[in-house]
């Protein structure tokens, strides 16, 4: 083992702590993280930055590739410790949110469509899944978030490789490099340990769906003059077709119509139907529909009720439609979880185990030979050259709902729906840069001269010889020259009589 650590391609072995170095390759989706402590001092001057790039190689095998994510700094004396974490490329998957619709197109088309409009530096290489979806609604869900719908429905998997591709595929088929056994030396020997677990079987599978369409069937009633409602035994998938006395009467759709328009009303959530005028006494009302019927369906695996007893489990899910569906849902379960599930774990030196393979374990003092597929793979470092993987695994029977729920999809007939009544809304910042401009005319000062002639024309004693203005106590403008009629000022007025 030589394992090297590149920070945005500059190699940085020499500056980590190897003892606080951990690795974990979580299973599919789960995203794979990276944790180890560093040191400042002296002339060991790297500082780790959150942002920057990570990959780390075993010889010349990258074993982790993705971004730092936080770091933690704390001071002991003159030497600066860093603990810094690490999530694989998943995490960029999370910076951009998808507003999208997609109709009657398949996974791959729609990964393709996510990846070009909403990634930067991914590629799609390992993405096979051509399954048709007639619709789906992505309102502002991380990438991650929508991978994740899309394999819910269809069954599938997926997670980032170290190189940035992502993958989406239908199950579990890499085998692990080596295998396990008494004698292999593929393991320490003292710790293999294996768990069996009772807690999840479930023998016996109720499973209630949503409901189908049955048989018409008819409803009979009889009126006694004043009962208008009338309750339904079952609800209809559409319009029921009503008689009174053998005789059709119109039927209205309750608080949509108008009373005045119909005879009757049907209510679908409330199954009934409700008469302007109640029918008369004894007389013979009879309702007509198509009913819609729970899907419900029971099996149960006999062998193992006879080695464990029974254990009931019930689940609601309206999204099947058909009992065929129901049945194979149900039946998916009890291949997985009619008997007990059986859990190991084992310590190894050896590098190559990756969550995902399968790897078959043989023990003859153990009496096993079962195939388990890894969870987890947990690296820890003694040295640069000198590290231990912790392995984590389940047994291959977890996975048999997989296989099962695989048949149920078939090949690319089945059609799938998710949110396809969402109303998507993208908004736009337009951005524009407006420049304004502004002219000024200087002009040169100038002086303008005009000639003014004034004429004044003086009349002494306007009255007559003599005779003083006449003075008013009101406000008062002269008409004329000849105007006698002053505005009197007491302070001021030489005339007073």
């Amino acid at each position: 083992m030589d394992i090297s650590i590149k920070v945005n391609n500059t190699e940085r072995k020499n500056f980590i702590s190897w003892q606080t170095f951990r690795k974990d390759d979580a299973i599919n989706y789960q995203i794979d993280t990276l944790s180890f402590e560093t040191k400042r001092y002296g002339d060991k001057d790297w500082r780790p930055n959150v942002g920057d790039e990570i990959e780390v190689f075993d010889g010349t095998e990258k074993i982790f590739g993705g971004v730092i994510v936080q770091i933690e700094e704390k001071s002991d004396s003159l030497i600066l410790k860093y603990f810094v974490n690490c999530k694989d490329y998943t995490h960029y998957l999370d910076r951009a949110l998808v507003v999208e619709r997609y109709e009657n197109v398949t996974v791959n088309q729609i990964i393709d469509n996510i990846n070009s409009n909403y990634l930067s530096g991914f590629t799609i290489s390992h993405v096979s899944c051509p399954v048709v979806v007639a619709s789906v609604a992505f309102n502002r869900l991380p990438v991650s978030k929508c991978l994740q719908q899309l394999a819910d429905q269809v069954n599938y998997n997926w997670y980032v490789d170290y190189d940035k591709d992502i993958h989406f595929f239908a199950k579990n088929s890499e085998p692990a490099p080596y295998s396990i056994s008494d004698d292999a030396g593929n393991h320490i020997d003292w710790s293999l340990k294996i768990k069996d677990d009772l807690s999840q079987i479930r023998n016996r599978v109720f499973i209630r769906g949503g409901e189908m369409k049955g048989n018409a069937r008819t409803e009979n009633f009889l009126g006694d003059g004043a009962k208008k409602t009338f309750a339904l035994g079952h609800k209809f998938s559409d319009l029921p077709t009503v008689t009174v006395g053998g005789s059709a009467v119109t039927v209205g759709v309750d608080f949509l119509d108008k009373d005045e328009d119909f005879d009757c009303f049907w209510n679908y959530n409330e199954k009934y139907v409700r008469f302007i005028t109640a029918p008369s006494d004894a007389v013979a009302v009879a309702i007509t529909g198509t009913p819609l019927i729970p899907i419900t369906v029971q099996v149960q695996d006999d062998a193992s009720i006879a080695k464990y007893g029974v254990y009931e489990f019930s689940k609601v899910d309206k999204t099947i439609t058909t009992k065929e569906e129901a049945k194979q849902y149900a039946i998916a379960q009890l291949e997985s979880y009619a008997n007990k599930i059986q859990e190991a774990e084992f310590n190894t030196y050896k590098s190559g185990f990756r969550s995902g393979q399968v790897v078959n374990i043989q023990s003859e003092q153990r009496g096993l030979n079962e195939n388990f597929i890894i969870q987890r793979v947990s690296l820890t470092m003694r040295s640069q050259t000198d590290g231990l993987f912790a392995v984590q695994l389940a047994t291959m029977r977890t996975l048999g709902i997989i296989d099962i729920l695989q048949r149920m999809i078939g090949t690319n007939d089945r059609q799938i729906k998710i949110d396809e009544n969402t109303v998507l809304e993208k908004y736009y910042t337009d951005n524009q840069t407006v420049r304004v401009t502004e002219e000024i005319t200087l002009k040169v000062k100038e002086q303008d001269y005009q000639t003014v002639e004034v004429e004044e024309s003086i009349e002494k004693d306007p009255f007559g010889d003599g005779v003083p203005p006449n003075f008013v106590l009101a406000p008062h403008v002269p008409t004329g020259h000849d105007d006698p009629d002053r505005e009197m000022r007491l302070d001021i007025s030489s005339y007073l009589y």
